[in-house]
């Protein structure tokens, strides 16, 4: 057996014998932090805990951490295709402008939901209010026809489409203020495009939720903020899934429902829209994402440059490949 050396004696030129004081010191306050983060960092135990949200508020904003608040709007779809070539020009004008709106302090998402709901809650979004004049008849024919056709057509399937942005602020005044102002231009944005918006109130958000969480149940989202503040219970309690189960490797359970995470990294010189369409055509549950953030200008042209000058080398090296051969 070699004995350990002492001191200097035995040691080769260039190696360590063990790690100096300060990299000990600078070794435990990391375990020392890490314990700590460990110890912060608390396991959610239920359904309700794995819904990260912080509080739902009754105008629609939401509070997802202590210092960022989001607003939803739903959006509805118009017929791109069926349009003239200038026409749909000026569509994707209006589009690019809705995207610039947004500066780099806010970061928004589109989230296009597919879902499965039952015939009841599928045929009351046709019901056009009466107004007890002389068009309740039409309205009644409109509404009868738009409920026959659905059933045709869909196969229960709900299609909706909604844009969610968020920003940080202090507090919930301060954070509402800027998301009002924010969501009054956004609805205008797509009004300029041709197609209808709305926002969405706390209750609307929750429903969403619970249908997200709940789709292979398919039951009626039953809620109120009065009922909710007299039991003394959360708004996750009405959202949240019998359970969670993450330990599969590519799929998750949600219930009695087993689903699963793809992400597309998609570099190409063009990129069209019929991929999207085709994906929304799914007659299934399905949820595509989108999230996104503008960039400073200044930021954004170094990063161009950045990624032209890659080409650049990359076209070099090509053409002194051959040569070298």
């Amino acid at each position: 057996m070699k004995k350990r050396p002492q001191g200097g004696q035995g040691k080769t030129p260039g190696q360590k014998v063990g790690l100096t004081f300060a990299e000990r010191k600078r070794l435990r306050e990391l375990r020392h932090t890490l314990a700590g983060n460990s110890r912060n960092q608390e396991k959610p135990t239920t359904a309700q805990k794995t819904i990260t949200f912080k509080k739902m508020y009754r105008d629609g904003t939401c509070q997802v951490t202590s210092d960022y608040y989001t607003r939803m709007v739903e959006f509805f779809d118009i017929n791109y295709e069926l349009l003239e070539i200038e026409e749909q020009g000026e569509i994707l004008e209006e589009y690019s402008k809705l995207l610039n709106f947004f500066d780099p302090s806010v970061r928004f998402e589109l989230f296009l939901f597919n879902r499965q709901v039952n015939e009841q809650t599928l045929m009351e979004q046709f019901d056009i209010p009466l107004q007890g004049d002389l068009f309740d008849g039409i309205r009644e024919e409109y509404t009868h026809m738009l409920k026959m056709q659905a059933a045709k057509g869909n196969n229960g399937i709900h299609k909706s489409k909604y844009l969610i942005f968020g920003v940080e602020g202090r507090n919930l005044k301060e954070a509402r203020a800027k998301l009002v102002s924010i969501q009054a231009d956004v609805v205008k944005n797509f009004l300029a495009i041709g197609t209808r918006a709305r926002s969405l109130d706390g209750k609307e958000r929750l429903r969403i939720l619970h249908e997200y969480f709940n789709q292979d149940t398919m039951e009626p989202f039953r809620f109120s903020f009065q009922e909710m503040s007299e039991s003394g219970s959360s708004v996750k309690d009405y959202i949240a899934p019998p359970g969670f189960d993450f330990r599969y490797p590519s799929r998750f359970k949600s219930g009695q429902m087993y689903g699963s995470v793809h992400y597309l990294d998609i570099i190409a010189p063009r990129f069209s829209d019929e991929l999207l369409k085709r994906l929304l055509d799914i007659d299934d549950n399905l949820t595509v994402t989108m999230h996104m953030q503008t960039m400073d200008p200044v930021k954004a042209m170094k990063m161009l440059k950045g990624a032209l000058t890659n080409i650049q080398k990359m076209k070099i090296e090509e053409q002194v490949r051959p040569a070298r051969a």
